[in-house]
This record gives structure tokens, C-alpha cells and sequence, in this order.
């Protein structure tokens, strides 16, 4: 008889040991780890050669091989046969007796009393047998309604089937998703991919009750919403903000077999912002924290970074796209007002007077933006300290005195035309905010608020103009600088390396000093025609902070995502510097991608092997270009600040000459010494004129050897 599968599962429990049969015929002991009632099998693991094995194992294998397990159920299922074999031997041999009682008493009468009494007889001596047979009838009943036993090969077909079920729900909402997407815009299949990854996330965005970080180091990245302009041009959204720390960027790519993808890259920030956050959010955890440090004597430094577009003027300075600027709702205005309002407290009432400054850097120049531009001189003194000489100072008492002062220097910034915006900004502005001890001139605190120049490249802005060629080599040697200078505060490095910029050298106080806090704010564009510059800007952002997700990951720091081609960026693999176009064949390379196993096999074709020595020649003479740029600066500023002082020097000469005269006009003059002392005048301002000509004759080559290199350096 076939009992419940369900009481042979019963007897076995988790840890006991069994034999199972191997495909080879060996028999060997192994421990359950598992027993799945649903599909009636069972998971055992072995140990073979110091290996840990496993097997998933049927029931009816290990009641074949393990008989001894269930002797149980089946000493229970032989008496249960014996009692139903008696039990109808005695119900055969009453029929028989009844049968033989009707055949020899066929009086009708006499054949009721003997079926009486052979009843009531039959009642007494079966009463056991009978108790036993309603006791077993209730198990066979069950059995009689438990499904038979279903083959592995049945099991399998309904795996199959329930499989493809599956399949068909999926791509039924598949098809579902796909006729939302616009099918006008010609990456909608990469739209579909990124609508589907943005789905499988928790969203979880920044707010103003989440805590704020007092951090030596703070980077916060801000995506700005999606423009018109980009929208007419069918650009996608290729940037998800997902929760207050995270930024994935989403890069489209096609295989070798044209098959598309996405490749989501992940990083980490401290803050992260979505295209909804406004000034105030953005203000409240970057700058904020560090207006605080300045009233403790410390020099804070808050930039904004990013391409040309991204928004970073719009972040410091306020909405410059209406007729009426507003600049209230900049992080300039912002921070002069939370300064007002730390002055008006009764802790620092009447202590401080307030200064401000702007001036910007062009190139290696810096222009005084409150004194018509006039060109400022970038000089350490005795004690190693960086001065800008005759900047302009002006000293203000309200926020509306602040914001006029922003007024009036914004509208003379050096702005130009690139390909990646029409009023994109050439200059690094700085405005910085001095609290000074009432009735002394020495500097307590000083904040200095950046708005970085684009750090798009200069082959992206589309032109073979020398200035802008020149803009954006300078540009670019400044960002890397200045990163190169965080990265040494962050790392307690001996040597900060300021010297290697203007603008580092302008912010030297930012970088000495064990209280030195920065603020970097990363500008990002979502569209899917600026992914280049948005990535160089989150790899920027990465090096300067050095936050690897891999190892936040080991800390307990997870970002759920679930798309197949998710690939974590980490600050060791390719330690290039893409941001400053350190390295143009990784930005110049296909989107296409060769498998893996096909990269040692492929030989370069022709054609790309040209593409790469053209590169490659293109490279050599960008980075001669700005070797002559470097050059043809430094000797500028020598020959600048020779004339400057041949000119200081100037009326001491004259005053020199004008007494040498004087003595001739006396009635008996040593005409000897008058001759002596004139020559060696002369003598004296010819050795300055002589070395200020030399100078300036190296400056002369130094410019034409530039202008050589720029006829000679070509963009493809």
C-alpha cells in the first residue's frame, strides 16, 4: 500500500546523516542541510579531498537507500494490512455460516431468531477487531486523497511552464513600460533602460531636517534641471540623484553587435542635490556650516565647480537670466546676511567691522572688479605671505550694501562665447568677506566665496582662436592645481603645492592652518549630450574628496540597486586626470566595447592605428602649446614687474639728475666731480635699462614662440 510522502519527511530533521547514491553507483553517507516539503526533496552535504560538497537529492532515492529511517511507517502500514486481511476472513466466514443457516432452515420464522442471535454473537466476539478498523479507516481515507506521486519528469514540465509564465508577465509589463517612452527621441531605448533602473530604487532625497556635517573637507554635487534647449535637441535625463549621498550616472553604449546597454556608474559625496533643490538647501549644507568657523578666526573656502552651463554662477550669484538680476537668493547674498546675523547677536555685537573684496583671475592676471579692473600684483612679502597688492577694499554695514557691491562687480566680469554656452564665464570670480577687530587693520577671519571659470575643454569649445585656446589651458592648469592642493590639506601633507596657480596662490590662507575648512560644490548637467563633462566632474569631485565606495560598502554604506550592468567607480581605476584633459584618448575613445576575450586577440586596424598617431600628434602639440603659455607668462610677469619698479624708482632718479644740476649753477662748480657724478648716474640707470630690455626682448620670443605653437596645434 503508498502512504503520505509527508510521513517519510517526517522522520527526517535537519543535521541527521543518509546515504545517498552518487551517478557513478557509490553509496556514501552525507548530512541533511535541507528538506524542501514543497517539491519532496532533500539537500545533503558532504566533505570529498577537503572539499565541502552539496547534492539535491528525491525522496524516493532516499527511501530506497535508507530503508532502516522509516521502519516506522512501514511496521504501522504491515499491521494495518494484517487487520484489514482478518477482518474480511471474518466477514467471508459469517456469509458463509448465514448462507448455510438459510439453506437449512427455509422457515422464515426460525431464519430471524438464528440471524439474531448469530448478530448478537457476531457483535460480541468482533468488538476488538472492529474498535481497530474505525481507528485505521480515518489514514486510509487520507491516503485515498493525497495526489499520487509526480515523476521528475513531470515536475520539470510544470518548472518549465510556470517559467515561462513568468517570462510572460515580464514582458508583458516590459511592452507596458516601453509605449510610455517617447519614441521621437532617438536614444529611447536607453530612456526605457533608465526609467526601468530608476524604478528598482528607493528614492529618498535631501531635506533641511537632515543634520549638517562639520567636515574639514565637504563635496557636495547639485544637478540642475533639465534646460529647453536640451529637450528640443532630444537630449535624455542620464543623471539620477537617488538619496541624499549618491549620484548615478547612466552612460549609454552599444556593443560590438549593436546590442544597447547602459553602464551605471555610482559614486559617493557627502551631499548630494536633485535638479529640485533650490539656493537656500544648497546654502544651508555647504556654506552655512563654515560662516560659523569664521567667527573662530578660520579662512573657509566655498567654490562651485563645473562645465560651462551647469549652473554655478546661477549657484553663487543668483538667477542672472531675467532683465531684473536677483542676486538674494546667491550663496554670496546668502552667507553676507547669515554673517549680519551672527554680528547682531550679543556675543559679537559691535566687535567686527565687515569688509569685502572681488576681483577675478584671467588667465594669470587678476583684475580688481570694484576699481574698473585695474590690474592687481599677486606678491609674497618677507614672512612668506601671499598680499594682493592694491586690491580695493570696501567696508559695508548691511546685507544691501553687500549686494549692491556684487551688482556693480558682476556686470564688468570677463565673460565669453563658447560652443557650450553663449555667456560663459572666462574667469575665476572670487568674493571674499573679511571680519576684522574693531580699530586694528589686521585680518581676524575671511571667507572666500569662488565661482570657478568652465572647465570644459578647449578642443569642446570648437574653435582655433589663440585666446580662448589660452583661456582654457590656464583654466585648466588652476583646477588641477587646486585640486592637487585640497587632496594635500585633506591628507595633512608637510607641502601644500599653491604655488603652481594664481588662484592657488590668491587663496594660500585657505590651505595653512590646522582650522582650514573647504566647500566644494560639483555642477552637473543631466543631459545626455554633456555625459563627458558630467563624468569628468564627478571624477574631479571623487579625487578631491577620495571617498571609495567600495570601501563604504565594507563599512555598511550600501546603495540598492539592482540593473545587470552596474559598475561601482572607484578613485584607483583609471587614475587619470580627464577633468584638466590630462589624458584625451580615453575622452576620444568609441563607445563601442570589445569584449574581454576578444582584446588580446584583435589586431589594430590601419585606420585606427592612424587615428591614434594623429592623436597622438595632436596631443604632443596642445601640451608644447601650454608649455609656451606657461613660459611666455612667467617672463611676462618678470618684465611687468621690472618696469614696475624701474618706474617706482623713477622719480628718485629724477630727483638724483635735478641735483647733480643744481651743483653746476654754483659760481665756481668742480666741474670734475659734476662729470664724475653724472656718468655714474647714467652708468647706473643704463645697467636697469640694459636688464629691462633683455627681458623684454625674451618676452618678445617668448610670445612668438607661442603664437608659433598655436598655428601649429589643430583639433580633430
Amino acid at each position: 500500500m503508498s502512504y503520505n510522502h509527508q510521513q517519510y519527511l517526517s522522520c527526517l530533521h535537519v543535521g541527521q546523516p543518509v546515504n545517498i547514491q552518487r551517478s557513478n553507483g557509490r553509496i556514501h553517507q552525507a548530512m541533511i542541510k535541507k528538506i524542501n516539503h514543497t517539491v519532496q526533496t532533500i539537500t545533503v552535504e558532504w566533505e570529498e579531498k577537503n572539499e565541502g560538497k552539496g547534492k539535491e537529492v528525491d525522496l524516493d532515492a532516499i527511501i530506497k537507500i535508507n530503508p532502516d529511517l522509516f521502519t516506522t511507517i512501514t511496521n504501522a502500514g504491515s499491521r494495518a494490512g494484517a487487520i484489514s486481511h482478518d477482518i474480511s476472513t471474518d466477514h467471508e466466514d459469517n456469509s458463509t455460516t448465514i448462507d448455510h443457516n438459510n439453506a437449512t432452515h427455509p422457515n422464515r420464522r426460525t431464519h430471524k431468531k438464528d440471524e439474531k442471535r448469530q448478530s448478537h454473537s457476531l457483535s460480541q466476539s468482533r468488538t476488538g477487531r472492529i474498535s481497530t478498523i474505525n481507528e485505521v479507516s480515518p489514514q486510509r481515507q487520507q491516503n485515498a486523497s493525497t495526489d499520487p506521486i509526480k515523476s521528475k519528469v513531470v515536475k520539470e514540465i510544470e518548472r518549465i511552464a510556470a517559467n515561462r509564465e513568468q517570462r510572460r508577465v515580464k514582458h508583458e509589463k516590459h511592452r507596458r513600460k516601453l509605449s510610455e517612452v517617447d519614441h521621437s527621441i532617438p536614444a529611447w531605448e536607453f530612456q526605457a533602460m533608465i526609467n526601468e533602473y530608476r524604478q528598482q530604487l528607493g528614492m529618498k532625497y535631501i531635506t533641511m531636517n537632515e543634520q549638517q556635517k562639520d567636515l574639514r573637507i565637504t563635496v557636495c554635487v547639485r544637478k540642475r534641471p533639465i534646460t529647453k534647449k536640451e529637450l528640443n535637441k532630444k537630449d535624455i535625463d542620464v543623471l539620477t540623484i537617488p538619496n541624499k549621498d549618491h549620484v548615478v550616472i547612466h552612460l549609454p553604449k552599444v556593443k560590438l553587435d549593436l546590442a544597447k546597454y547602459i553602464d551605471n556608474q555610482t559614486f559617493r559625496f557627502d551631499y548630494s542635490m536633485h535638479e529640485l533643490c533650490d539656493n537656500e538647501l544648497v546654502y544651508h549644507f555647504t556654506a552655512q556650516p563654515l560662516v560659523r568657523s569664521l567667527f573662530q578666526g578660520c579662512n573657509p573656502l566655498v567654490f562651485a565647480y563645473g562645465q560651462t552651463g551647469s549652473g554655478k554662477t546661477y549657484t553663487m550669484g543668483g538667477d542672472l537670466s531675467q532683465r531684473d538680476v536677483d542676486f538674494s537668493k546667491g550663496i554670496y547674498a546668502l552667507t553676507a546676511n547669515d554673517i549680519f546675523h551672527h554680528l547682531n547677536n550679543s556675543q559679537h555685537r559691535g566687535q567686527y567691522d565687515v569688509y569685502c573684496t572681488f576681483f577675478e583671475i584671467y588667465c594669470t592676471k587678476v583684475f580688481d572688479l570694484f576699481n574698473d579692473k585695474k590690474r592687481l600684483r599677486v606678491l609674497e612679502d618677507h614672512k612668506n605671505l601671499v598680499q594682493v597688492v592694491g586690491k580695493k577694499e570696501e567696508r559695508v554695514e548691511t546685507v544691501h550694501d553687500v549686494m549692491s557691491l556684487i551688482r556693480r562687480g558682476m556686470s564688468v566680469r570677463t565673460s565669453g562665447t563658447t560652443s557650450a554656452n553663449e555667456h560663459s564665464s572666462r574667469s575665476h570670480a572670487v568674493f571674499q568677506i573679511t571680519l576684522k577687530k574693531k580699530n586694528t587693520t589686521k585680518e581676524y577671519g575671511k571667507i572666500s566665496l569662488i565661482d570657478l571659470a568652465g572647465s570644459e575643454r578647449g578642443r569642446d569649445t570648437q574653435t582655433n582662436d589663440k585666446v580662448t585656446l589660452m583661456e582654457g589651458a590656464q583654466i585648466n592648469k588652476s583646477l588641477l592645481t587646486l585640486k592637487e592642493c585640497i587632496r594635500a590639506l585633506g591628507r595633512n601633507a608637510e607641502h601644500i603645492p599653491f604655488r603652481g596657480s594664481t588662484l592657488t596662490k590668491v587663496l594660500r590662507d585657505s590651505f595653512i592652518g590646522e582650522k582650514c575648512k573647504v566647500c566644494m560644490i560639483a555642477m552637473v548637467s543631466p543631459g545626455s549630450s554633456d555625459v563627458d563633462h558630467t563624468l569628468n566632474t564627478l571624477r574631479y569631485a571623487d579625487r578631491v574628496k577620495e571617498l571609495n565606495v567600495d570601501e563604504l560598502k565594507q563599512r555598511g554604506v550600501e546603495l540598492h540597486q539592482k540593473h545587470t550592468h552596474d559598475d561601482l567607480h572607484t578613485a584607483d581605476e583609471d587614475d587619470y586626470d580627464d577633468d584638466v584633459d590630462e589624458d584625451e584618448f580615453l575622452n576620444e575613445s568609441s563607445t563601442q566595447v570589445i569584449p574581454p576575450s576578444h582584446t588580446h586577440l584583435s589586431k589594430p586596424h590601419p585606420q585606427q592605428h592612424n587615428l591614434s598617431k594623429s592623436l597622438l600628434k595632436s596631443q604632443q602639440s596642445k601640451r608644447k602649446f601650454e608649455q609656451a603659455i606657461a613660459r611666455s607668462h612667467e617672463l611676462e610677469d618678470l618684465t611687468l614687474e621690472s618696469h614696475h619698479g624701474y618706474i617706482d624708482e623713477f622719480p628718485q632718479m629724477l630727483a638724483s639728475h635735478q641735483t647733480i644740476f643744481d651743483s653746476s649753477t654754483l659760481m665756481n662748480y668742480d666741474r670734475e666731480k659734476y662729470a664724475k657724478q653724472l656718468i655714474h648716474l647714467i652708468d647706473s640707470q643704463q645697467q636697469h635699462l640694459t636688464k629691462l630690455r633683455n627681458k623684454a626682448l625674451q618676452m618678445r620670443e617668448a610670445v612668438a614662440h607661442e603664437n608659433l605653437c598655436a598655428k601649429d596645434l589643430t583639433f580633430k
